[in-house]
């Protein structure tokens, strides 16, 4: 399940001004966004949050469930901060 979430991820953040790619072992895998542009590289991660009962994506500063209808605009935000 969390390869098909940051693959989501990946799409909608492509249409953000990022080069985006789920890389890593199966089972460990992590998206690694380049910002167009500056060419800076960051990361995000996703994990089970079973409190919830739903996943959830992780970054350096912050974190948003998959469920989250601005979670995508808010990764974007931070990844270009």
């Amino acid at each position: 399940m969390r390869a098909v979430h940051l693959t989501w991820l990946a799409e909608n953040l492509a249409l953000h001004s990022f080069e985006a790619a789920v890389v890593g072992p199966p089972g460990a895998e992590v998206l690694r966004l380049v910002t167009r542009g500056s060419g800076s590289i960051r990361y995000v991660v996703c994990v089970p949050a079973p409190q919830v009962g739903t996943w959830a994506w992780l970054w350096s500063n912050g974190w948003a469930l998959v469920t989250d209808p601005n979670a995508v605009a808010m990764i974007a935000k931070a990844m270009r901060s």
